[in-house]
C-alpha cells in the first residue's frame, strides 16, 4: 500500500488573493451633544491577481494477486489546491468529511495515523516547493507586512487599555500608532491621575481612622483581663484572623465591623 500525488489541470483562477492595502478607518458617533470619534482599520477592496495553477489529487494504492493476477485498487483520499497547499495551516484532512474519511479507513484496513504518514510523505517535498515559491512573490510578503502592523497594533492596544480602559487606544492612536487626538489622551492621563490620587487618600484616611492605635504586635495588653496567657494566645489569632475579613479595604464598607473588632481586642486584654 503506497501514496500516490498526481497533479490536476485547475482551469479556474482563484479569486482570493489576499488584499493589497491595510488602511485606517474611523467612526464619528455624537451621543448627547458629545462627538467621539473611534479609529479602526479596513483592508482596499483590490486583491492580488492569483496565476492558475495545479491541484493535487490524493490517493493510496494496493497491489494485491487474486487468482494469480496482479491487481491494484485504490482510494481517492482529496485534492487539494496549490493555493491550499501555500496555507500554513492547511491540512489534507480538512478536504474530507470525517466519516468520508473513517469508511475509506475501514476499506484500507489501516488507522487514521497510517493514512497520514503515507501522505505527508509524498505531499511534505511538495509543500515545501509550493511554500518556496509562494513566498517569494508579492502577495506573500505584504501579507506578511500586515501581519506584522497588525502584530504591533493589538499588542500596543492591549497594553494602553489594561490601564486606561477599554477600546481608549482607538480613540487616541490608529493602526499605525500615530496619536490622532491629543486632548483625549490628556484626558485620560488626567483621570487615571486624579482617581490614583483618590485611591491614595482613601486608603490614607481609612489607616488613620482605624488603625492609627492597633497593635499587631506581641502580647501587650491594653487592659486588665482575667484570661490566661494561653488563652490570650488564641484570642490574639482570632483577632487576625477576623481582622484579615472585616478589614475595610476587603468589605468595602465603614470600618463598623473592625472598630467593633478592636473594642474586643481591648477587651479581652490583648
Amino acid at each position: 500500500m503506497y501514496c500516490v500525488i498526481q497533479k490536476v489541470t485547475n482551469k479556474k483562477p482563484n479569486p482570493y488573493g489576499h488584499y493589497k492595502e491595510l488602511m485606517v478607518d474611523w467612526t464619528t458617533i455624537t451621543y448627547q451633544g458629545k462627538t467621539e470619534t473611534k479609529y479602526s482599520y479596513r483592508y482596499s477592496n483590490e486583491r492580488f491577481e492569483r496565476p492558475v495553477k495545479d491541484a493535487y489529487k490524493i490517493s493510496i494504492h494496493k497491489s494485491y494477486r487474486e487468482n494469480g493476477k496482479v491487481k491494484k485498487k485504490q482510494w481517492v483520499i482529496c485534492t487539494m489546491g496549490y493555493y491550499d497547499i501555500a496555507k500554513s495551516t492547511s491540512w489534507a484532512g480538512d478536504y474530507l468529511l470525517k466519516k468520508e474519511l473513517n469508511a475509506k479507513l475501514k476499506e484500507m484496513g489501516i488507522p487514521e495515523a497510517k493514512l497520514w504518514d503515507m501522505v505527508y510523505q509524498k505531499l511534505d517535498p511538495i509543500i515545501e516547493q509550493v511554500n518556496k515559491e509562494f513566498e517569494a512573490t508579492d502577495e506573500y510578503k505584504t501579507k506578511a507586512k500586515h501581519d506584522e502592523i497588525l502584530k504591533q497594533y493589538h499588542t500596543a492596544k492591549s497594553k494602553f487599555d489594561e490601564m486606561y480602559g477599554s477600546d481608549a487606544y482607538d480613540h487616541c492612536y490608529d493602526l499605525y500608532g500615530t496619536l490622532r487626538n491629543p486632548e483625549y489622551l490628556e484626558q485620560l492621563i488626567r483621570q487615571k491621575r486624579e482617581e490614583q490620587e483618590y485611591f491614595k487618600r482613601s486608603y490614607e484616611n481609612n489607616y488613620k481612622s482605624n488603625y492609627s492605635n492597633y497593635d499587631f504586635g506581641g502580647y501587650s495588653t491594653t487592659k486588665q483581663s482575667n484570661y490566661t496567657n494561653e488563652e490570650k494566645g488564641m484570642l490574639k489569632k482570632i483577632y487576625r484572623e477576623a481582622s484579615k475579613k472585616f478589614h475595610p479595604d476587603v468589605t468595602n464598607d465603614d470600618g463598623s465591623m473592625m472598630k467593633f473588632l478592636t473594642r474586643l481586642k481591648e477587651e479581652w486584654g490583648i
